[in-house]
């Protein structure tokens, strides 16, 4: 069988950030379950409407060392794309929502892209640091 070719245009990480969505006078709080500076997806027990206008504000953490700790909200505009229902018995009465990112207020597409950027870093040094030991271990 064939590997599933990916068709993203932007890489995507599997990241739980916390997510408030607001459409037709609905609020939703929610996780991401992976995101990129194109959209997200994330799981709600909420259905929401495909082609939905949404206000989405996502909370990133910031990035320099004097701000350790602390998190910001960035907010933008999109639309939901995608809202299947999750079969499993873990997971009933759950929608698979995915979403498109339109217009991010003040440029913060750039603060999402720095947070990929700097994940992508991160789990790429850890990589490398358990490749050193597995290479350490079998000496």
């Amino acid at each position: 069988m064939a590997g599933k070719t990916e068709r993203r245009r932007r890489q995507r990480i599997d990241v739980a950030l916390p997510i408030k969505i607001e459409y037709n006078k609905q609020r939703l709080l929610a996780e991401t379950k992976n995101i990129s500076v194109l959209g997200t997806c994330l799981e709600t027990d909420k259905e929401i409407p495909i082609g939905a206008a949404l206000d989405i504000e996502i909370e990133i953490p910031k990035l320099s060392l004097r701000e350790t700790g602390e998190k910001r909200w960035i907010s933008c505009k999109g639309a939901a794309f995608r809202c299947q229902p999750i079969v499993s018995e873990k997971s009933k009465g759950r929608y698979g929502i995915g979403i498109f990112f339109r217009s991010f207020a003040g440029g913060e597409e750039k603060a999402i892209a720095k947070y990929i950027e700097y994940f992508l870093q991160q789990e790429s040094e850890k990589g490398k640091i358990y490749m050193r030991k597995r290479k350490h271990e079998s000496k």
